[in-house]
């Protein structure tokens, strides 16, 4: 099967297990998933300003540059992890995500 034809959620899963990703600090599961979705969308908002952000009813300075969240944006259609999603997921509170860290 090709890759377009994926869903979302079988890409989070490849983009974590995937030959050469090594995230470290993210969960896997549907409800880590449902919370990368909103990673996703705040690092959207965030790709088409320099500004702070607003992202569900809250504003928040930028913890990323406007060309970095484009850059993390082509990385994830390509199943591909970066390691800044971890901050945009800290900053919204997207916890279930995320796993503690040693």
């Amino acid at each position: 099967m090709k890759m377009e034809q994926w869903s979302g959620y079988d890409k989070y899963c490849v983009m974590l297990n995937g030959i050469g990703s090594s995230p470290r600090g993210v969960r896997m599961g549907y409800q880590a998933y449902l919370d990368y979705l909103k990673v996703k969308e705040a690092l959207s908002i965030m790709s088409k300003s320099d500004s702070d952000y607003s992202y569900d009813g809250n504003t928040y300075s930028r913890v990323i540059t406007s060309s970095r969240a484009i850059q993390i944006l082509t990385k994830l259609e390509e199943c591909k992890w970066d390691d800044d999603i971890v901050l945009v997921a800290k900053q919204i509170g997207a916890n279930r995500m995320l796993s503690p860290t040693k």
